[in-house]
């Protein structure tokens, strides 16, 4: 089983990139929605992240706000440094968990890891992806989610550039284009590494 990971900057199009290779039969496991699940109520990284940052964060229901917390994390980087702590290592257990439960069938098995490198969690892969955008078309889209252009600057630069993510992956995928051309390059990427130009696991 060739064992991808999809990485790149903050509204790049990791997402979209995930979701077409969902439509080309690909197993596709996102980090993102195994954080959102930790961080129910019920389980214990909602019961850590409450402690540390309070009952502001919660909406009415009682659920964690996102919008709130990446406010807060986002303005100090203590802030958010704690909380990776809490949620980046129970969500590397889950999608390694992911990967040993593969069926044998299983030919690709592609992890969506937005913090590849900034974990240290970049070995034990065949083949490194980055999807990439230029950083105006990664404010354009951040401001259309409603951030400020202050608040988008501030995301984009908490995370490592966009150039260094390309520079140490395998292969680079720039979304700043039309959804039909991210396809085309998406299947390329893909047909390039299924035939074995990055067989080796790093």
């Amino acid at each position: 089983m060739l064992r991808v990971a999809v990485t790149g900057g903050i509204a790049c199009g990791k997402s979209l990139v995930g979701s077409i290779l969902r439509e080309r039969g690909y197993a596709v496991c996102e980090t993102d929605e195994l954080a959102h699940e930790l961080m129910k109520p019920g389980e214990p990284a909602y019961e850590e992240i409450v402690k540390i940052f309070g009952e502001d964060i919660l909406d009415s229901a009682g659920y964690i706000h996102r919008g709130r917390l990446g406010a807060l994390v986002f303005e100090k980087p203590r802030c958010r440094s704690r909380l990776n702590g809490i949620v980046h290592p129970r969500v590397r257990d889950e999608w390694r968990s992911w990967l040993r439960e593969r069926p044998e069938e299983t030919e690709v098995a592609i992890v969506i890891i937005p913090l590849l490198f900034e974990v240290d969690a970049h070995s034990g892969w065949n083949a490194i992806i980055c999807v990439s955008a230029a950083e105006e078309t990664q404010l354009a889209r951040l401001k259309e989610r409603g951030l400020t252009d202050d608040q988008a600057r501030l995301r984009i630069r908490s995370q490592m550039p966009n150039a260094e993510k390309a520079k140490r992956s395998d292969y680079v995928i720039y979304n700043d284009g039309t959804r039909e051309a991210l396809r085309m390059r998406t299947d390329q990427v893909m047909r390039q590494i299924i035939e074995g130009r990055n067989g080796s696991t790093k």
